[in-house]
């Protein structure tokens, strides 16, 4: 993965991004000056408080073909954003709302020339911006993996209620304890204490989490963010559930999420459960639940993008066209 940047001129907006080119026998095959219809093209959209290259790892460890053009844009408000924007200039920045950050992932893919034949996975803040582009986008995104999509009304009540009263320090950390914490409900919950790893990760790592919260972003904005796309009342961002029904789409959701609530989750994309088997009216939907595990990690530890990997991989490299 290359980093690199784009200006949207619809948008006034710098757009940074990284790419892994399409290689076909050893020699670039893509040219970014002309759309390539059929070109194999995957998307993927990280999550709040991440940068584009956070998604590296997970990438590589899906072992996508080379002829595969791979496209991973940072989302306003975020990474590069954060250090050549807001704190070039902090007089001047705008929080991102649902529509600018649709409108310049939209506008992202005319420039870079994405083709018509793309995939696309998103998690958690990602999944929503996946979601919604899709919906109006389906000239080139085909099928899209969302899990724990960040839709509004799927965010879990409590959390978002502890974030308006400042009892919650959600990603805006004040303490080493409040690391602790959102630790533990990024599993199965601060409260389970049926756990069987009570902390999913290490001391030493959530001290570095700490120290790198600190440097990442000025103090509150990530709170700041937060509150601005929670109070977004504007449609199709408000809606209570599927906008987009005819979509195709994997929908994978973690039993005990307690950040992007699941219950809330089935009853967005009308889901129905028979005997351990899901059913959307949303013809196109493929609902699959992750049990036993929390937004990011399984109750014993794993990371839920370990867990997901194969069917993750096989959804994304299902083009509906591949003859390149």
């Amino acid at each position: 993965l290359v980093a690199k940047e784009v200006y949207l001129p619809q948008c006034g907006y710098t757009m940074y991004y990284h790419e892994r080119e399409a290689v076909v026998d050893g020699k670039g095959k893509f040219d970014q000056d002309k759309r390539n219809l059929n070109q194999p093209t995957i998307l993927f959209f990280h999550g709040i408080t991440q940068r584009s290259e956070d998604l590296a790892g997970f990438i590589a460890s899906l072992d996508i073909p080379p002829h595969v053009r791979i496209l991973c844009p940072e989302q306003m408000g975020h990474g590069r954003d954060i250090d050549n924007r807001l704190r070039a200039d902090p007089d001047n920045f705008t929080l991102p709302t649902h529509h600018l950050m649709l409108e310049s992932n939209c506008e992202f893919l005319d420039v870079v020339n994405c083709s018509s034949n793309t995939n696309s996975f998103g998690i958690s803040l990602g999944g929503a911006a996946c979601y919604y582009l899709q919906h109006h986008r389906p000239d080139i995104i085909k099928r899209t993996v969302l899990v724990s999509p960040a839709i509004l009304c799927c965010v879990d009540k409590g959390l978002v209620n502890g974030i308006r009263e400042g009892t919650n320090n959600f990603c805006c950390f004040e303490s080493r304890h409040d690391v602790k914490l959102l630790m533990r409900d990024l599993s199965t919950g601060r409260d389970d204490y049926t756990r069987e790893k009570w902390d999913p990760v290490p001391q030493f790592f959530l001290e570095s989490v700490y120290r790198q919260s600190k440097k990442g972003a000025p103090a509150g904005h990530f709170r700041a963010l937060l509150l601005n796309l929670l109070a977004n009342t504007d449609s199709p961002f408000s809606a209570m559930k599927d906008v987009d029904a005819d979509s195709h789409r994997l929908v994978m959701w973690p039993e005990k999420d307690r950040i992007i609530n699941y219950e809330e989750g089935k009853r967005f994309f009308e889901v129905s459960s028979s005997g351990g088997d899901f059913a959307s009216k949303s013809s196109n939907t493929e609902f699959e639940s992750i049990t036993d595990c929390g937004h990011i990690f399984h109750s014993d530890g794993r990371g839920i993008l370990d867990i997901i990997k194969p069917r993750v991989r096989d959804y994304l490299l299902d083009f509906i066209q591949d003859d390149i």
